[in-house]
Order: C-alpha cells, then sequence, then structure tokens
C-alpha cells in the first residue's frame, strides 16, 4: 500500500506529524510521498482532471486548499480527512451553523455581515443587537484562522467598534465570552469516530489559551465527562480525525469552541503519552482496505 501526505507551503509546522506518520506508516508496511501544494499537484485539462501525483491508495491532506482537496475527491482520490469535512472545520462560523439544533451546548453567537471592501465606513447600528445579547467582554473571531491568531477580546463598546471597523472586511463573528476558561481549553483528540484521549492547555498570560509562547498543557486525571461530551459530537458528525476544544462554562458545563480536521498532536503526544500517530495510521490501512 502506498500514500501520499499533502502538506501546505509551511511545511515546518507539520513535520513533527509527517515524521511520526512515517514512523507508525512504515510498521504497518505502507509507504508514504510527502508533497507540498505548490498550486500543480492537479489541474482541468480539456474539460477532466489530471492529477500530477503519484499512483496511491489515499492521501493525508495537512493542508486548507480546499479546492485541490475537491479535485482529488473528483478523482476518487480518498482523502483524510475528507474535503467536506475540512471546510467546515476551517470556516468556524459553518461549524457552528453545523452544529445547531444537534443538542450540542455552544456559545451564544452572532454572524458578521459581510462587508464590501469598496465601503469606506461599516454600519455599527447591529452591534448594539450583539452587545445586549452578548455583553462584555465579548470574543470577536475571524473564522478563518489557526493557533489563536484571529482572535480578540473587546472589554467595551468603544473596543467593538474600533476592532470591528479594523477588521470587517474579513468573515467574522461575534461570540459570548466564557470568562471561567481564560486562558484554559480542553483539547480531545478523537480518531475513527472514537474519543482518543484529551489533555488540558493553560495560558497565565492570555485569555487565549493556544496563542503565544506562554501556552502549555497539562494532563487531566479523569477526562470522563469531557468523553461524553465530545464523544456525541464525533458520532453526529462523523469524525475521522479531529482535535475537539472544550472549554468550562461558569455554571461548570461544557461547551463547544471549536473543531480543528488537521489537529497537531505533537503536544498531546508528550503530554498524555498516547500514540496518535499509530491509531490514525491503524485506521487509515484498514479503511482503505475496507474500501478496496
Amino acid at each position: 500500500m502506498h500514500g501520499i501526505i499533502i502538506t501546505n507551503q509551511e511545511i515546518r509546522h507539520n513535520e513533527y506529524k509527517i515524521q511520526r506518520f512515517k514512523e507508525e506508516f512504515d510498521k504497518l508496511n505502507v509507504s508514504l510521498d510527502v508533497l507540498k501544494n505548490d498550486g500543480t499537484l492537479a489541474e482541468i485539462s480539456n474539460g477532466n482532471v489530471l492529477l500530477n501525483i503519484p499512483k496511491c491508495d489515499f492521501v493525508i491532506y495537512l493542508d486548507k486548499d480546499i479546492y485541490l482537496a475537491r479535485i482529488l475527491e473528483k478523482a476518487n482520490i480518498r482523502l483524510f480527512n475528507r474535503a467536506d469535512f475540512i471546510k467546515m472545520c476551517d470556516d468556524k462560523m459553518l461549524t457552528f451553523i453545523k452544529c445547531a439544533d444537534m443538542g450540542i451546548r455552544m456559545p451564544d453567537t452572532f454572524a458578521g455581515p459581510l462587508v464590501y471592501t469598496s465601503i469606506e465606513k461599516p454600519h455599527l447600528e447591529f452591534l448594539d443587537a450583539v452587545i445586549n445579547k452578548l455583553g462584555f467582554p465579548m470574543v470577536i473571531k475571524k473564522v478563518y484562522g489557526s493557533l489563536g491568531e484571529g482572535v480578540f477580546r473587546a472589554d467595551n463598546k468603544q473596543e467593538l467598534y474600533d476592532l470591528y471597523q479594523s477588521i470587517c472586511h474579513n468573515p467574522i463573528l461575534f461570540q459570548r465570552y466564557v470568562s471561567s476558561s481564560k486562558g484554559s481549553s480542553i483539547r480531545v483528540i478523537v480518531i475513527d469516530g472514537k474519543v482518543f484521549g484529551a489533555f488540558r492547555r493553560k495560558n497565565g498570560a492570555d485569555f487565549r489559551s493556544n496563542f503565544g509562547e506562554s501556552a502549555g498543557s497539562e494532563k487531566i486525571e479523569n477526562i470522563e465527562k469531557y468523553a461524553r461530551f465530545a464523544g456525541v459530537i464525533a458520532e453526529k458528525l462523523d469524525i475521522e480525525y479531529a482535535g475537539i476544544d472544550l472549554l468550562d462554562d461558569e455554571n461548570g458545563e461544557i461547551v463547544l469552541c471549536e473543531i480543528n480536521s488537521n489537529a497537531f498532536f505533537e503536544e498531546f503526544e508528550k503530554t498524555t503519552s498516547l500514540n496518535v500517530a499509530k491509531a490514525f495510521a491503524e485506521m487509515v490501512v484498514r479503511k482503505v482496505y475496507e474500501q478496496k
């Protein structure tokens, strides 16, 4: 069996994952090529899909380029993860829309209206309704982003107005701030529809648990309640691999923060001593054999 890892231009961010995947797939007698998505791996030529990659049984897709992912699937290449799931996770607002009406607790959320770049001064009146519902502090997120980048907090109306005007040409969302989880979140890894493990991320210098050099992690002795909550999400979304981020709210309830389709796992493996790469490789090999 032969597979391909496709990574984005910043391949250094995926170096640990690639190395671990190579180690564990090699134990299963599966070879892996690593390709960087440089825009030439696939094309539409004379009305047909043309692939410029070696023949393979599957692709581990470590990128968020949804166009290449969809072209590969059009050519009947099995992706881990699938394009639709990557798209849903990459857009934080699409994640909350997908999870709505599924019995999954989430922070109250508003989608920011689309603001065209030709508009010199965006309308601010709607923010009063957002303030009345969410109050302060309030979290504002660019819907695309990772590692805490593009996530902001406004503590008053003027901060909200200033921040909104500076980022309103991006797709954004507004969300109730879960103050009890300041600088803290729980990362749950899901593999093959089941909770594999969890750990806590902590940051004493920022309200974002995964932002900057001050971010750290610690083992959770009892993950049962987080596993139950994440397990519902895993089942309802039919997740093959993801990192689900959870928060503890002021009432002791768990709420969904976000879902990451290409979750990094170096910190997870080192904190929990659980072998993510092995479990992932075994899942991929089993599913590829099953579809043959």
